[in-house]
C-alpha cells in the first residue's frame, strides 16, 4: 500500500521522538530505508515552503537628463529584475511599494 505524504508524518515525528528507525518501521509495517528517506523528504519540502529567495540589487544613478530641474526623489531609480522581466522604478519609491512589487513578482503562475 502506498501512502502520501501526510500519512508519513505520523512516522517520521515518531522517529525523531523515539530515535529508533528500526521499531518505528517495524510498527508501521514499512522498510526502515523508505521511512528514512521520507524523514529527508519531509525535511526538503519544509525548507523549499518556508526558504526565501533572495534577488540580487544594483544600486546606481539615474542618467542625468539635460536642463532638468532635478529634485532628489527623481535621482532614485530601483531596477527589479526577476528572470526575464525588468521593472525600473523612479522617483519616491517607498519601501512598501518595493517589497509589494518584489513580492508580487516572485509569485509563480
Amino acid at each position: 500500500m502506498r501512502h502520501n505524504a501526510e500519512w508519513w508524518a505520523g512516522p517520521v515525528a515518531e522517529l525523531a521522538a523515539s530515535g529508533d528507525a528500526r521499531a518505528v518501521a517495524r510498527r508501521h509495517g514499512v522498510t526502515e530505508r523508505t521511512l528514512i528517506w521520507w524523514r529527508s523528504e519531509l525535511r526538503k519540502r519544509s525548507r523549499e515552503a518556508t526558504e526565501q529567495r533572495l534577488l540580487p540589487v544594483v544600486v546606481g544613478r539615474a542618467p542625468q537628463r539635460a536642463a532638468a530641474v532635478r529634485t532628489p526623489a527623481d535621482e532614485l531609480e530601483v531596477v527589479v529584475e526577476i528572470g526575464a522581466a525588468r521593472m525600473t522604478l523612479r522617483g519616491d519609491v517607498t519601501a512598501e511599494h518595493l517589497a509589494a512589487i518584489v513580492t508580487a513578482s516572485s509569485r509563480t503562475c
